[in-house]
């Protein structure tokens, strides 16, 4: 099923509001295995708008459109839609009633123009708003000599969008275009490798799929593989779909973090240190706390974090711990050191020990170096990982550190 998204509005164009519903579409749609193909962006002109509503109906079965369907002259949608099908638009009385009680409720009177946003096709379906004033639509349309086109109007205002499009659209997408189909995902989580890698190893996978399909979403050293598959029943389709992770897993599990749409390597390492009754402190330089404060935002009633503390591994903090003997040591060395100063002083199973080495280019604005990781066991001897930091920006670098330390950590937890 092709599926195209229309975002309408001027302000968009000008770019005074950023289109931030056309991304949250095609996240929510994907949940039901609805990919999208193409995206359109047009003003509030009817001639435009009708142009973008030919082009989007001789290439997607199903085209989605946000926006225009407000109170004033310029929230042209539904009218420029309703000449496009050949329909007329009518009062929905449910939505006037939620209107008039709104109003009502405020003790205030609606100026004659909010009427506009009752308005509906005659031969459509309407989904009524329970956030908002404006009512949303859904309209089938067959010609003559042609496959039949749905098409779905949503509010622009992104709350309102958001509600209908979750408990309105999504429902009517799978009682009207999926009935002889049912769709799953299931999402694959890798952390410490790049998508280039990922995308290599699965090169030729990805260019026979058919059915399921294969995805890649990539952020500093994660990959999430989405797997989605269509079948005569929910079991079967997850069933496709298991038989390709499967085979990926054959590829990547040392990489593996888990499934899950929502999951991170703060979720994997937290489950890790949780399930193995294992406690945790960390001494943190580069990162400035982000390592802490990306675990505890995953669970801050834990007992696995006992504590930490932000200290550069040079000479004058190294004193301070009682380290003198490391004046003269690399940053490597102090790092390690400080891993199982660190865990000792906190008297945990597990000491994480974070610094960089960095030069910065103030005519890019980049920083490039060279971060240590080392991790202290109880009862093992510590171990400590070198990592290139490549020019990126500060923040950049910072975080991808962050989820190098956190899968060293992993690792040495296993």
């Amino acid at each position: 099923m092709k599926t195209e998204i229309i975002s309408v509005g001027t302000e968009l164009l000008m770019g005074y509001v950023i289109d931030t519903n056309a991304p949250e579409i095609a996240q929510e749609l994907l949940d039901i295995g609805v990919g999208i193909y193409y995206k359109q962006t047009v003003g509030d002109n009817p001639e435009r708008l009708e142009a973008a509503l030919k082009l989007a109906s001789q290439r997607s079965d199903l085209i989605i459109l946000t926006g225009g369907l407000g109170p004033t002259q310029d929230d042209i949608t539904k009218q420029v839609a309703a000449e496009f099908f050949g329909d007329e638009l009518v009062t929905d009385d449910k939505q006037l009633g939620l209107m008039n009680d709104f109003f009502e409720k405020r003790g205030r009177k609606p100026d004659e123009n909010v009427y506009r946003e009752a308005l509906t096709f005659k031969n459509g379906q309407t989904f009524h708003n329970a956030v908002g004033l404006a009512c949303g639509a859904a309209y089938k349309l067959k010609r003559q000599g042609e496959s039949a086109k749905h098409f779905i109007l949503l509010p622009g205002v992104p709350h309102e969008m958001r509600t209908m499009l979750k408990n309105e659209v999504k429902p009517y997408i799978q009682e009207n275009m999926q009935q002889n189909e049912k769709i799953e995902s299931l999402f694959m989580n890798f952390n410490g490798i790049g998508e280039s890698k990922v995308a290599t190893l699965l090169d030729e996978r990805i260019e026979a799929q058919t059915n399921p399909t294969i995805a890649l979403y990539a952020k500093p050293r994660h990959v999430t593989i989405r797997i989605t598959a269509s079948a005569a029943s929910t079991k079967e389709a997850k069933a496709l779909n298991q038989k390709v992770a499967d085979d990926i897993l054959n590829m990547l599990s040392e990489n593996f973090i888990g499934y899950g749409e929502n999951q991170t390597v703060e979720n994997h390492v937290m489950a890790l240190l949780e399930n193995k009754q294992l406690t945790l402190s960390l001494s943190e330089g580069f990162t400035s706390g982000l390592v802490m404060y990306s675990l505890t935002n995953v669970s801050e009633k834990t007992s696995v974090i006992e504590g930490g503390r932000v200290v550069k591994a040079n000479k004058a903090k190294v004193r301070k711990w009682g380290l003198t003997h490391l004046d003269n040591k690399s940053t490597e060395e102090r790092v390690e050191a400080l891993a199982l100063k660190t865990r000792e002083d906190f008297n945990t199973d597990i000491g994480l020990s974070i610094e960089a080495d960095t030069t910065f280019d103030e005519r890019k604005h980049v920083m490039s170096g060279t971060g240590y990781i080392s991790v202290s066991l109880k009862g093992k001897k510590s171990q400590t990982k070198a990592y290139p930091l490549s020019q990126k920006s500060p923040a950049i670098l910072k975080e991808i550190l962050k989820n190098e330390a956190l899968a060293f950590l992993a690792e040495r937890v296993k």
